[in-house]
């Protein structure tokens, strides 16, 4: 009978605690209730106005993700080259060691797993010469062309080209438009005003950039008939004594091949605006001098 009794009083107590607490929350939901209608509230008339729907003209537009990434990360350029970016673009990674060229021996760090690892403080100090090479053909006027045929290379190697004024093929190297370019490339050019029954005249580069020489045979063998030095990237199956400045890195990754083309065409930009500049102190001086002689002879 105690133990019925007891537990009795303590079922009565709990249930007392319990409609306390649940009073207490009704009081503090009754007092959010009445703090949110004390609020001043917008009309109907404004909330279904159009105008209070379009967002001001002051306001910024929102940039996609590529864009602000883009942004934010430091541009690349010959002096901020880092080995880390180089990695980071899959340069190091060359062919299988099935497919190794001999000559590539002294650019080869070692192989991991049958895999040929490319060392690349030597694809960093060749890709620092091969820009060099573009910026100081680029001073002196001189034309560049970037050849990239494989699939996924088309854009980016006119990006290249466009980005230091320069020329690009990106679909398929015709042979003979350096051996025999008056026939091949003589029937595209733009006749001459002066005299329309002269045939036209063509060009050839000063400086070729190939991104996949394993594809360009024949283009090689042009350049190296008309004296055009030329630029190349080379993978451990590809022989770097064909080309003038090979760059050792690998050759099937799409964005290590958009990195070098990218330092290269900057490198060319800069010799570029440099040679502008070059002219306009040029052009600037020689007008002070007619200036002065015009003055001396008054």
């Amino acid at each position: 009978m105690a133990s019925r009794s007891l537990y009795k009083t303590l079922t009565a107590s709990s249930r007392g605690l319990t409609t306390r607490q649940n009073t207490n929350f009704l009081r503090h939901f009754s007092a959010v209730r009445v703090n949110q209608q004390s609020i001043p509230t917008s009309s109907n008339d404004e909330q279904s106005s159009l105008e209070s729907l379009v967002p001001p003209p002051s306001t910024p537009v929102k940039k996609s993700l590529r864009r602000a990434v883009a942004e934010a990360v430091e541009p690349i350029t010959p002096y901020n080259l880092t080995i880390s970016r180089l990695m980071a673009a899959g340069l190091h990674l060359g062919h299988s060691t099935s497919l190794w060229e001999p000559a590539t021996l002294p650019f080869i760090f070692g192989s991991r797993e049958g895999i040929s690892i490319i060392n690349l403080e030597h694809t960093l100090v060749h890709l620092r010469r091969a820009c060099n090479v573009a910026r100081e053909v680029s001073l002196r006027g001189g034309s560049i062309l970037f050849v990239g045929t494989r699939p996924g290379f088309q854009d980016l190697t006119i990006d290249a080209a466009r980005r230091c004024d320069g020329f690009h093929v990106s679909s398929k190297w015709i042979p003979g438009a350096l051996t025999n370019r008056h026939q091949v490339l003589g029937r595209h050019a733009p006749p001459n005003p002066e005299d329309p029954g002269r045939p036209p005249k063509t060009y050839k580069p000063d400086l070729m950039v190939l991104l996949n020489p394993l594809e360009h045979k024949i283009a090689i063998a042009e350049a190296e008939l008309n004296n055009i030095p030329i630029i190349a990237i080379t993978d451990t199956d590809y022989d770097p004594r064909l080309v003038t400045y090979p760059i050792p890195a690998n050759d099937d990754s799409i964005r290590g091949v958009e990195l070098v083309a990218k330092v290269i065409s900057t490198a060319a930009k800069e010799g570029l605006m440099r040679r502008k500049q070059l002219l306009d102190q040029k052009e600037k001086e020689e007008k002070i001098i007619r200036k002065q002689h015009s003055n001396f002879k008054a």
